[in-house]
């Protein structure tokens, strides 16, 4: 019979002393290390940002008038994030970064314009939403905006500031006084909901389908599927893409759109700074037909890869002018404060490999349009817009040429909202 072994207690507390001073050890260990590195970690972000705090300090003992301590935040990030030299990337405040959000919901209330403004520059209407209030009062693109209800820009403490101006409860009017060239006019607009509508279709005499991009956003490829379908219905036997003065959008939208219209292979394939790549693809089956896209300076982003997929396949003709040149794709990062960060954060490349970043796309048959054109284009007929009617030559046979008069058209369906395309509350940043 086996004797049963006891521990007195006092060698059992002795046991337990022993175990809690080496488990303290350990995580003291530990966790000093870890302390270690965390305050090794914010000596080098004090040392980083010294200036900064340096010129806060300044600020605070010298400086004599009044300021708001949450603007200084926002121009140090602005101007931080400005500092990176890529005119795509750029800062958002809470407020803008909410008005983009509302936008992406498909509509916003305000009189449907953006504009765009560089530090030192002109506060420039650079987009006028087809149908909304500002074009229904006769504001143009490249108007000047020179003041709000009678308050000129500058005096505005914020873009913020002019932009709330702008906008407001459906139904009230503001008057936005604007210079055209050497005029100054003055537009009193009815604020209302904004709905961004994507694509515009007609069919023009010679079973021409004509379709109108204005961007590449949320379920706009849904939009794109259900407007191709309606003109093939319709009997169209070319098709011609018009993407002037689009600033892009989503490059999956954008992929699944080239997919109806490219055969097997890739469309476009990104980079990443970890190394990371991504292609996407179309499937062998597509539009077998002629077909155009029209680009110009304005063209940007997903829309100048559009027409870069379907020319490098040799697909489409690409008439107009060279595009923008944008080679990054970028993501809006949402702040703890709301604010937001839009970076790029990703190279992009063509089916073939090739980089449009400051190059564009190349028209295989440049048409420049004039000035005067440029400044009037929405209210240009078919037969007044030359790079239409070159679009129009481009997938016409040369016997069985038409004239370019429109023949059946419909009424696009509402789109989703473009943040650089129809917002009140776009700005380019001060790199752009």
């Amino acid at each position: 019979m086996k004797k049963k072994r006891t521990i007195r207690v006092g060698a059992a507390l002795m046991l337990i002393f022993l175990a809690a001073v080496a488990t303290f050890n350990i995580t003291f260990f530990l966790s000093t290390e870890y302390y270690s590195m965390r305050l090794s970690n914010l000596q080098e972000l004090e040392a980083r940002y010294q200036k900064l705090k340096e010129a806060a300090d300044y600020v605070d003992e010298y400086f004599v008038g009044e300021y708001d301590e949450e603007a200084l935040i926002d121009g140090a990030v602005a101007g931080y994030i400005d500092a990176l030299g890529d005119r795509w990337s750029g800062y958002y405040s809470a407020e803008q970064t909410q008005s983009l959000l509302e936008e992406d919901q498909n509509s916003y209330v305000g009189v449907g314009v953006t504009i765009s403004y560089a530090e030192g520059s002109e506060y420039q209407i650079t987009a006028v939403t087809r149908g909304g209030p500002a074009e229904a009062a006769g504001i143009q693109p490249f108007d000047v905006l020179t003041a709000v209800d009678g308050v000129a820009v500058q005096d505005f403490a914020t873009y913020d500031d002019m932009v709330n101006a702008v906008r407001g409860e459906p139904g009230t009017q503001v008057v936005l006084t604007v210079t055209r060239g050497a005029e100054t006019l003055d537009f009193t607009v009815t604020r209302e909901e904004v709905y961004n509508e994507q694509i515009e279709i007609e069919l023009l005499s010679g079973n021409i389908g004509y379709m109108s991009i204005a961007g590449f956003e949320n379920n706009v490829d849904l939009e794109f599927e259900q407007k191709l379908q309606e003109l093939l219905d319709m009997g169209a036997t070319s098709l011609i893409f018009d993407v002037r003065f689009n600033p892009g959008g989503y490059v999956e939208v954008m992929a699944n759109m080239l997919d109806k219209l490219l055969p097997e292979g890739t469309i476009i394939s990104m980079s990443y700074k970890d190394g990371r790549t991504r292609s996407y693809t179309s499937d062998a089956e597509c539009v077998d037909m002629p077909m155009a896209v029209i680009t110009n300076a304005y063209s940007i982003s997903a829309a100048e890869f559009f027409a870069a997929a379907l020319q490098e396949y040799g697909v489409a003709t690409v008439v107009g002018e060279a595009t923008g040149g944008k080679g990054y794709a970028q993501t809006l990062i949402t702040m703890e404060d709301g604010s937001s960060i839009n970076l790029s954060i990703a190279r992009y490349y063509t089916p073939k490999g090739v980089s449009l970043a400051g190059v564009g796309v190349t028209p295989d048959r440049e048409v420049v349009m004039s000035e005067e054109d440029l400044y009037n284009f929405y209210n240009l007929t078919p037969e007044q817009d030359v790079q239409l009617q070159e679009a129009i030559a481009a997938v016409t046979p040369a016997d069985s040429a038409a004239p370019a008069e429109t023949t059946d058209s419909t009424t696009p369906a509402e789109g989703t909202a473009d943040p650089a395309a129809s917002a009140d509350t776009t700005t380019t940043t001060p790199a752009q």
